[in-house]
């Protein structure tokens, strides 16, 4: 018989106390459940006394913190029934017998056995026999949650193992996802509530640039041009020795002239005053503000105070950015679909901000997170600062895409986005904040499908995946595209356009929705003051300046639906009241030029004397589409007509035109 290792008597003269006394001051239950096997203690002791201390022993070892026998592959447990010859009646078992065995792969070798009581005991017998109840195997390891943990053992979770279980959740059995419904109209949308029908273009823009904002640059450009003129490195004729304190109605004129500049390209910026007939322009010469003064003003311009604390990167533009995308947010009510991507503003001079993109325009500058929507209304704007901070459960861009839509979150909108913010963590993030999600995603991203990922495709095929709040979609068109969402299956729609195919609706509402950003990027280029200068942050602030016009555009062109305002004449409404030009003509804009208060049939305008300009109509193609035509064939078999409608702008013959009006 064996010794007890700490004591010096066999364990079988051990009372109960003693055996309570070893139990509660040390963790040696396994030791001693050894002995307790090998020394046969059930056979030398009486049974109600031997049935009482092994009852005991039990309950007190498996009392809260009791762990199921990890099972070796091809081990089975078997039940030892106690010899008919023995007094000892047969003990029960510690669990419940309800499932049948499995296998288990030989993943624990390394990691230390729990001991076993004799009942039930591990074997090496491969025999179907009812066992105990243990964890579900998932891929080979077992669910740890499932089964309360020793108290007096430290658990760690290992990141490979949760995410093993997150990519064993998916399945190929796609079925609808629920899309979330739409609750930012509930209310009346913000631009319908702040103005009318009758309010024009200028109303809206100084909503943005309102006085507020007009009145924190005039008081923080006085301030830097004092602080200038304190500096001993001036020079006797310096022009910052003529400084005079700028106002807000000389603050409007030069944003006017500033917004001017994007819209009249000269060479350089001395090139607008110039008298010469090459490049004379009489506007500059009566607005009264002189070359001299612009530079001035313009070397000057300021958003902070320098003598007060700064922290981040961003402090000498960050107090503009917050104020116009306050006043952009106050005043419009984004609908149900929003896009985030980057944007950049070009600059190639020494910054610790300046990033490099070789798919941008401007490949050296600084980068721009916005937040669009489908129209192309900019809602957030984030320049990259390095100093992100990261959401816990996020990366860095699933980071800052929360940030750029958290206003937003909890109203059933669809939030699109590329592959460089797509991620699972950031898709069911969303999905519990009650947004949908739909995006591409990059194939070595964690925890996605690997049977969708490897799926060898041809041109028109695809692969779904699906767990329960998201679908990973593989679609093969000139090359493979990986998308994610968690509103759509594997549905098939046909796209529209010249060349009309199939395509997943998943593809088909991503480039809906992602168009917002290319249409803010397209409309903000057009147009845009931003000159070469050596200051970061009034680049950025001519950007935004840029931004507040387009947002004014969109906003008069949601209200009046009919006005075809182009980009163009929104700037030159917006310069000409900026620089106060009396001129009726461009001050009214289309809406009163012309007379569009009605719809009428007229010729359409020729572009040479002896040719008349014919167009397709409108209408005969729209009927020869519904009959099942190809646009093509539609295209061919409309009627050509010279006539148009004057406010609908579409050529229409008079068939149609009677049949629509």
């Amino acid at each position: 018989m064996k010794r007890s290792k700490s004591r010096g008597k066999p364990i079988s003269q051990y009372t109960s106390e003693e055996i309570w006394k070893v139990l509660e001051e040390s963790d040696g239950e396994d030791h001693l459940m050894e002995e307790l096997e090998d020394s046969n203690m059930c056979d030398e002791m009486s049974p109600p006394c031997g049935t009482e201390t092994i009852d005991s022993i039990r309950d007190f070892i498996n009392h809260d913190y009791c762990e199921v026998p990890a099972l070796l592959a091809g081990d089975s447990v078997v039940f030892e029934q106690p010899s008919m010859s023995s007094p000892v009646p047969a003990l029960p078992p510690l669990f419940e017998i309800d499932e049948p065995v499995l296998p288990v792969p030989n993943i624990m070798s390394e990691v230390r056995q729990p001991t076993v009581l004799p009942v039930p005991r591990v074997t090496s017998e491969v025999r179907q026999l009812p066992v105990l109840s243990v964890p579900r195997v998932i891929s080979g390891l077992r669910e740890s949650a499932l089964l309360p943990l020793p108290r007096n053992e430290e658990t760690t979770i290992l990141p490979s193992r949760v995410e093993l279980s997150l990519q064993t959740a998916w399945n190929s059995n796609v079925r609808p996802l629920e899309k979330e419904v739409f609750t930012g109209y509930d209310q009346l949308k913000k631009q319908i509530i702040f103005f009318s029908a009758d309010s024009d273009l200028w109303t809206i823009f100084c909503s943005i640039i309102d006085d507020e904002i007009i009145d924190f640059m005039v008081y923080h450009t006085n301030i830097y041009a004092a602080q200038l003129l304190q500096l001993r490195t001036l020079k006797q004729n310096s022009r910052q020795k003529r400084w005079k304190d700028v106002t807000a109605k000389e603050m409007r004129k030069f944003i006017g002239v500033y917004l001017l500049t994007g819209v009249i390209d000269f060479p350089t910026t001395e090139c607008y005053w110039k008298k010469t007939r090459l490049y004379y322009h009489p506007l500059l010469h009566e607005i009264s503000m002189t070359y001299d003064r612009f530079c001035l003003i313009l070397r000057c311009w300021h958003f902070v105070d320098n003598r007060s604390q700064h922290c981040g990167r961003l402090y000498k533009i960050q107090p503009l950015i917050d104020k116009v995308i306050h006043t952009s947010r106050k005043i419009f009510t984004p609908g149900d679909t929003i896009a985030v991507d980057e944007s950049m503003v070009g600059f190639r001079g020494k910054l610790n901000i300046r990033t490099y993109n070789p798919q941008k325009s401007d490949k050296y500058g600084m980068k721009i997170y916005i937040l669009c929507t489908d129209t192309g209304y900019t809602w957030s704007y984030k320049v990259y600062s390095g100093e992100d901070q990261i959401i816990e459960g996020l990366d860095k861009p699933g980071s800052v895409v929360i940030t750029l839509a958290e206003d937003l979150l909890n109203e059933g909108r669809l939030l699109v986005t590329d592959n460089y913010y797509t991620s699972v963590s950031l898709a069911r993030y969303l999905k519990q904040q009650k947004t949908d999600f739909c995006g591409t995603v990059r194939k070595n991203r964690r925890n996605l499908p690997a049977e969708v990922i490897n799926a060898q495709l041809k041109k028109g095929e695809i692969a779904a995946s699906q767990n329960e709040c998201m679908t990973v979609l593989k679609w093969k068109d000139q090359r493979d595209v990986l998308v994610l969402s968690t509103c759509h299956d594997h549905q098939m729609a046909m796209s529209t356009g010249f060349r009309p195919i199939m395509k997943p609706k998943i593809v088909l509402d991503y480039n809906r929705g992602k168009k917002g950003i290319d249409i803010a990027d397209q409309l903000a280029s057009y147009n845009s003051p931003v000159r070469k200068t050596c200051f970061w942050y009034k680049k950025i602030a001519g950007d935004l300046m840029s931004v507040a016009v387009v947002n004014a555009i969109l906003i008069y062109k949601d209200l009046h639906r009919n006005n075809k305002m182009t980009l163009l004449t929104g700037h030159e409404i917006i310069i000409s009241h900026l620089l106060e030009i009396q001129d009726a003509e461009l001050l009214a804009g289309p809406s009163m030029t012309s007379n569009l208060s009605r719809h009428e049939l007229t010729k359409i305008p020729r572009r040479c004397a002896t040719k008349i300009s014919r167009k397709r109509c409108v209408g005969c193609y729209k009927i020869m589409t519904e009959q099942g035509n190809t646009p093509t064939e539609a295209r061919r078999k409309a009627k050509q007509t010279d006539t148009e409608c004057l406010m609908c702008k579409k050529a229409l013959c008079l068939h149609c035109y009677n049949a629509s009006h």
